[in-house]
């Protein structure tokens, strides 16, 4: 190499060594114990705090950490009984609303209680008194829209759902009341729910009886503006039948979004799907769905197999929908198997009698199929993304991805395999389904083991994950 080709490399080199990385910052708190827990929850962004609570029964917990997850104290309040029901927790700005009821003698309260992040009371409500036996105790679920304004506290009787719909802001009860739709079962029926900025609910409801011989293979939309203005909308494909709904709704653009698979009765073996966004107020009362079918190429690219030995997509779940700001939906599809093993070997007990090992249950998540429409429903283009994670007698709570959204992109954080010492990779995609894979971080050396699936999003670079071992749960904060 002459001198001139050696001062050229030099210069490369220390061009090289100036130009900063992209590198992320990994925060970790300290343990935290959730065995006896029913359940917990991550508030971030309370002010410059970050609240982790304890559901533990008949007690309330709430530890309190600052923005790099040190801890700073831990406050059980006292409420009006020892045994409320909690109905839901949400984070506003600088403070939290935690919504719960309790019976007192004859009488069921539905109250809200204001924290600050410092969990000093600021305010409680009573939004709602019934004498009669109330069905708050059974498990209510908990929503709120987008701007956090609004909350809607639902649960099934018999065969109608129950609603609440709360002004968030204002801690009052905007409606209560039963909706009951004749020849439906809409504890059955019930597939997602979705509630905008406005306090409009949407209701998806698929495969009933209720529907006619000729009918019963579409989907049912239940669009409520208030507890007297209740439209129903009926969709049915041309033919085949509808394995898989999602539901989001796009406040941006004020459209709702429907996605689907549609199969030839295994609903897990698909052969085409169908995802369009509309505004509310252009939604038909009955309309039939438009299908985009998959290609014998296109079968064949994701199988590995030659054109035509494929004839449907096997074991592919529908697990989220993006909505584009042009309206356009993508939808977001995984391979998810389970399998049961049983054990060779039977026991004898202590009286002699021989009873089987429980078995095992491998769960494998593996490859990504996202698929792009517009908005009237033809499709755009179509993403294969690879992954393989396995893992044993763990619910999988390791395996899948992390749906994180930016303005421009939307990455899909995951871990590479499931194990201990383990690489955390994403995909990121533009609208246009460019895709590139990139390694996050390494967990070696540094005993965690991430549950993506439960991550939340708590900025434009940032994002929190539990990390969960042996009942232990720590908080990790990844910034980009």
């Amino acid at each position: 190499m002459n001198l001139k080709h050696s001062f050229y490399l030099a210069c490369i080199l220390l061009m090289m060594a100036t130009v900063p990385l992209q590198a992320q910052k990994v925060t970790v708190s300290r343990e935290i114990g959730v065995r006896n827990n029913y359940a917990y929850d991550i508030l971030p962004n309370i002010g410059d705090r970050i609240i982790f609570y304890h559901d533990k029964g008949t007690e309330q917990q709430f530890e309190i950490y600052d923005s790099d997850l040190r801890h700073i104290q831990t406050i059980i309040p006292q409420f009006e009984k020892r045994n409320i029901t909690p109905a839901g927790v949400i984070a506003m700005d600088s403070t939290f609303n935690f919504y719960y009821s309790y019976r007192d003698e004859d009488t069921t309260y539905l109250n809200v209680r204001v924290y600050n992040k410092n969990l000093v009371l600021v305010d409680t409500a009573t939004l709602s008194k019934q004498t009669k036996v109330s069905s708050l105790k059974n498990n209510p679920k908990f929503t709120f829209s987008e701007d956090k304004s609004k909350v809607l506290i639902f649960y099934p009787e018999d065969r109608d759902l129950h609603l609440r719909l709360i002004d968030n802001v204002n801690r009052r009860m905007i409606y209560e009341f039963k909706l009951t739709i004749k020849d439906i079962n809409l504890r059955t029926d019930f597939e997602k729910l979705e509630i905008n900025n406005r306090g409009e609910i949407f209701i998806l409801g698929s495969k009933s009886s209720f529907w006619g011989r000729d009918n019963d293979k579409g989907f049912l939309l239940i669009r409520i503006l208030d507890q007297s203005n209740v439209i129903i909308h009926r969709f049915f494909p041309e033919k085949d039948e509808i394995s898989e709904l999602l539901l989001d709704y796009d406040e941006k653009n004020q459209r709702l979004a429907v996605a689907g698979f549609v199969t030839q009765g295994d609903p897990t073996k698909v052969n085409g799907y169908f995802a369009f966004s509309i505004r509310p107020q252009d939604i038909p009362i009955e309309a039939e769905i438009l299908i985009n079918r998959f290609s014998s190429e296109f079968l064949a690219e994701v199988s590995g197999k030659k054109p035509g030995k494929v004839k449907e997509l096997s074991d592919y779940q529908l697990k989220d929908i993006v909505i584009r700001n042009d309206g356009g939906v993508i939808m977001v599809c995984e391979v998810i198997k389970e399998f049961t093993r049983r054990a060779q070997i039977n026991t004898p007990t202590q009286v002699g009698e021989y009873f089987p090992l429980r078995g095992f249950v491998d769960y494998y998540h593996e490859d990504l199929i996202l698929i792009a429409t517009f908005p009237d429903g033809k499709e755009h283009w179509k993403k294969i993304l690879f992954k393989k994670q396995f893992s044993q007698d763990d619910n999988a709570i390791y395996s899948s991805y992390f749906l994180f959204k930016t303005p421009s992109r939307v990455k899909l954080i995951y871990n590479d395999e499931i194990k201990n010492n383990n690489t955390v990779s994403e995909y990121v995609l533009d609208p246009s389904g460019n895709a590139e894979r990139r390694s996050v971080l390494s967990t070696e050396y540094q005993n965690l083991k991430l549950r993506f699936r439960d991550a939340i999003q708590t900025g434009p670079s940032t994002l929190i994950v539990p990390s969960e071992k042996s009942w232990k749960i720590n908080m990790v904060k990844i910034e980009y």
